[in-house]
């Protein structure tokens, strides 16, 4: 079995890998917008590819979200692609990610009681 190593505060748990396609990149700030990005907490690795126009992101969900790297991208001048298949995909990306938030978040009680007579 592999070992992996993550950022500090990274659990593999709750990781997960977004591929997102984006539009209005200016090449020069791309390096800057990558940085910031990788300085996000919950944030393990972050890659561009300039032939696609694609940012990978892998982050723990329960600490980081799409919504995050999208208010990094709207500083630079960058936003998410506008096609109705790249919508769909955010907003699925949105939904899991409050999901694993809320699951992270929330106290388990017991139901392992004998039940009364």
């Amino acid at each position: 079995m592999s070992h992996v190593n993550h950022k500090t505060g990274v659990t593999g748990v709750n990781q997960v890998t977004r591929k997102l396609k984006l539009s209005g990149v200016d090449e020069g700030k791309i390096e800057a917008l990558v940085i910031e990005t990788r300085q996000l907490p919950g944030m393990d690795t972050v890659e561009y590819l300039p032939a696609s126009v694609t940012l990978t992101c892998v982050y723990d969900a329960a600490q980081c979200g799409v919504d995050a790297v999208e208010k990094v991208l709207n500083g630079y001048g960058a936003q998410f692609a506008s096609s109705i298949w790249n919508r769909v995909k955010i907003g699925y990306f949105r939904f899991i990610d409050q999901n694993i938030k809320d699951n992270a978040a929330h106290q388990p009680h017991c139901c392992n009681k004998v039940p009364r007579k």
